[in-house]
């Protein structure tokens, strides 16, 4: 079946001269249908005092133990911290490590690290995940003090209708929905058919391969199919007491912070994002998104916001988009796509890649002229893998605060029956059924395990495993080695590398450091990190550049540059070396390895680069995930490569 449906990258449909009905009706009268199952008798809302548990306000029996524990164990640590390891680390005078303080860290870190460590592992409910952000959030006017020469725009908001937005996505699913509904399978959350639900995860590579199928989202929208996009506004200001030489920013960077999709905001990640921009230049601009997150709006949910909140900047005039007057003061006019960028740490690093994914696959292929996509993403300790399947995810490493282990694997329904808490994977993909019923999660533990299985695999939730990540753009990956998840930094950079060799894959792993150190300002090497964004910011716009004028492919013109980076070191002679880029550190490493095309980086403490990769072997993680179990499961699917 060929693709008839195109649409204008504002939102209408454009004129074809054949277009199948089926096609139509699959495409433009969903919007009928597509929740008709989210009835308030079947899945009521939350009632007061979960919407107040979903707030983070406790008030359960267990809540109460989880307080005590807290306090327990945050003063045994400190005391253990003073009274046994101090002492040691005195008389060694700090040059051995000890399991609470590499040393790498500051003392103060190290007591800060411990009190972290401790509330990780007790968290059991979403209640208390949110408690916690509350915390941290609480700690915003502390931040505030050292947020200088930025301009903060809060609370933008502006409306979105969900089918105006999908179109593309519904398009490109056309033909495959078509062929499951020909063989009645129908295409809902309520739907458990095996067929259906491999249709989440078919072969990525080699004859069989196709897009993956999409689910519907199961979160409640308002009567009229609309929901409220919320974000934030980050500008960088020039500094009166120490002028910039460099060039006015154009750069406008759409950042998704982290949080596992449960918990923190725009808010949580301000100073981080106010000391990037800083390190960008002034004139630099972030929009924050405050997207949906589970268990109230699971998977797919955050990608569509994403998605409008490209369009938000780059086609404010899109069908799906109602802005208004708290749209922005900031952002008057279409930003151009050749300068955005686009990041995210932890789960909104996973979100990021995602984005990516969906608009190479999803929406490019609908859409006429295609979208121009961010010439560069930022991945700071990307949840690559939901499932925790990954060596590092289950590790003992003490000095993480990142708990162990965030999913299930998919291919084990007992240990998925028996986890005695919150599990954050299944959480993203299928909610919470104590906090926020819906059709995936309140129906049985079998039902809710078959959706977890086939949708823990989809490539856009786990991309580490099962996505096609061709067509990618310049992507800087950033981790540490006590970093949870370092594993999965490492399979996706080392995966991007081999799908893209014609774009710039960077890795920097970050000596003694933790998942997402950056937004640790204590950390100096945070500050060595934010730095190092922002140059490859600035090579990846440039080395854009270099292609679109000149013609010159992206690794001529690096070698260019890498010409000119010996030069300024003084390396060769020869007078009149123009001056340096604002990315040509002279101690940067760019060797690329001619296996995987990827920049593999160790930064030791103060910012000194090596050439260097360690952890577990790449053939290992490559294998993470049971091929007899992968092989089974696609042969079942029986879909041809032609649908």
């Amino acid at each position: 079946m060929s693709l008839t449906l195109r649409y204008s990258r504002t939102g209408t449909l454009v004129p074809s001269s054949s277009i199948d009905s089926s096609y139509v009706d699959l495409g433009e009268t969903r919007s009928q249908t597509s929740h008709a199952h989210l009835t308030p008798k079947r899945y009521p809302p939350p009632t007061l005092l979960q919407q107040a548990y979903l707030r983070g306000i406790l008030h359960k029996p267990k809540d109460l133990v989880f307080l005590v524990k807290l306090v327990t164990l945050a003063i045994w640590s400190m005391v253990r911290l003073h009274c046994l390891e101090l002492p040691f680390l005195i008389v060694t005078r700090f040059r051995y490590s000890t399991k609470h303080h590499p040393i790498g860290w500051t003392w103060f870190m190290t007591v800060a690290m411990a009190f972290i460590r401790r509330v990780g592992p007790l968290l059991q409910t979403v209640g208390q995940i949110r408690f916690v952000g509350l915390f941290v959030e609480g700690s915003l006017p502390i931040q505030s003090l050292f947020m200088r020469n930025v301009k903060v725009e809060k609370s933008v908001t502006f409306k979105v209708n969900l089918e105006a937005l999908l179109r593309p996505e519904r398009a490109t699913l056309a033909p495959l929905r078509h062929l499951l509904r020909e063989k009645g399978i129908a295409d809902d959350t309520m739907n458990s058919n095996s067929e259906y639900l491999h249709s989440m995860h078919p072969p990525s590579h080699g004859p069989g391969a196709r897009v993956a199928n999409m689910p519907e989202e199961v979160g409640v929208l308002d009567k009229d199919g609309n929901y409220q996009l919320k974000g934030e506004w980050i500008e960088a200001l020039t500094d009166p007491k120490k002028p910039d030489t460099r060039p006015r920013s154009k750069t406008v960077i759409l950042y998704f912070h982290g949080g596992g999709h449960v918990f923190l905001s725009p808010a949580s990640h301000r100073n981080f994002l106010s000391r990037l921009a800083r390190d960008v230049g002034p004139g630099t601009r972030v929009f924050s998104v405050d997207y949906r997150m589970a268990p109230e709006h699971p998977f797919p949910a955050a990608i569509h916001d994403a998605f409008a909140a490209y369009l938000y900047l780059t086609e404010p005039t899109h069908t799906a988009l109602d802005l208004n007057k708290r749209s922005s003061t900031m952002h008057h006019v279409p930003v151009d796509p050749h300068d955005i960028v686009v990041g995210g740490d932890s789960a909104g690093a996973n979100l990021a890649a995602a984005f990516m994914l969906y608009m190479a696959q999803y929406v490019q292929p609908s859409t006429e002229p295609q979208y121009i996509l961010p010439h560069a993403t930022l991945l700071l300790s990307v949840w690559g893998d939901v499932t925790s399947s990954l060596p590092a995810a289950n590790n003992m490493d003490w000095y993480c605060y990142c708990p162990s282990s965030l999913g299930n694997s998919p291919f084990d329904k007992k240990a998925f029956l028996e986890f005695n808490r919150l599990s954050i994977g299944a959480n993203y993909v299928i909610g919470d059924v104590e906090t926020v019923p819906n059709p995936r999660n309140a129906l049985g533990d079998n039902h809710r395990w078959l959706w977890y299985k086939h949708l823990s695999q989809h490539p856009l939730v786990s991309p580490v495993h099962r996505a096609n990540l061709s067509g990618m753009t310049n992507t800087i990956v950033h981790t540490g080695t006590h970093d949870r998840l370092l594993d999965d930094n490492r399979l996706y950079a080392h995966r991007l590398g081999l799908a893209n060799p014609d774009r710039l894959t960077r890795i920097e792993v970050y000596k003694d450091m933790v998942h997402v150190h950056h937004v640790m300002a204590v950390f100096p090497d945070a500050h060595v990190a934010t730095a190092n964004l922002a140059r490859f910011i600035a090579r990846s716009k440039h080395l854009q550049e270099q292609q679109d004028q000149r013609g010159v492919g992206i690794w001529d013109a690096d070698a260019e540059d890498a010409q000119r980076q010996k030069e300024n070191r003084g390396d060769t002679n020869g007078g009149g070396v123009e001056e340096a880029a604002s990315f040509l550190h002279p101690n940067m490493v760019r060797n690329r390895t001619l296996t995987d095309n990827v920049e593999w980086v160790l930064v030791e403490h103060g910012g000194k680069e090596v050439a260097k990769d360690e952890g577990w072997p790449m053939n290992v993680l490559l294998k993470a995930w049971p091929p007899a179990e992968l092989c089974e499961e696609l042969t079942t699917l029986g879909l041809s490569s032609n649908t």
